[in-house]
């Protein structure tokens, strides 16, 4: 096997069981120590391909949001996307990646302040995917006088985030995957079709 090979083999045997930690622990409970132990890989080799527990982190983040941006790309037409079809792509997709469902809701509603700037550039493409079905379902849809489409999209990021902020200072960590897109696809339907069911 060339050494090439090797460190490829070394990068994925290291990402896997890291992926394996954060998205059990999170961040804040995630250890470099348990990483080694559940792979068996020495500390000498993991800082070899990582500088330390925020790059590691870092690169099973970026993981997480490509394949989930991959996935729901290949599910997704934006030319003839639906609410629930977005959501229902995006529910597909955590339910057979369970541990990408949580790593990917401990990002959002937990997020370590001090890796704000990174975090932003691994979710960059999964943003720009958001922003186009966003834009497809909205541009189908009569908007409220004096509302642009961006405009509505700027208020559904609000919505989004004020739900990380609610689910966090709830202390709902065991349930938020779950709870994140239930309360994120009811706040879009709201949004778009208002709290009063109207003859």
């Amino acid at each position: 096997m060339k050494q090439e090979e090797k460190n490829q083999k070394s990068r994925e045997h290291i990402l896997e069981h890291a992926f394996a930690e954060f998205a059990d622990q999170g961040y804040l409970g995630a250890s470099v120590n348990a990483i080694c132990a559940a792979g068996k890989i020495s500390k000498g080799l993991l800082y070899h391909y990582y500088a330390d527990k925020d790059a590691l982190y870092l690169a099973c983040v970026e993981a997480c949001f490509q394949e989930l941006t991959s996935a729901l790309s290949a599910a997704l037409d934006a030319r003839t996307v639906t609410p629930d079809q977005y959501f229902d792509a995006r529910l597909t997709f955590f339910a057979q990646h369970p541990r990408h469902q949580r790593l990917f809701c401990d990002t959002v509603v937990n997020p370590p302040r001090h890796l704000h700037r990174e975090l932003e550039e691994c979710r960059a493409s999964f943003d720009t995917l958001n922003q186009t079905m966003l834009t497809a379902i909205l541009e189908k849809e009569r908007l409220a006088p004096g509302l642009s489409v961006p405009d509505a999209i700027a208020q559904l990021r609000i919505f989004e985030d004020c739900v990380s902020s609610y689910l966090k200072n709830a202390g709902q960590e065991a349930q938020q995957a779950e709870k994140h897109n239930q309360l994120c696809r009811q706040t879009f339907q709201t949004m778009l079709y208002g709290l009063i069911a109207r003859t």
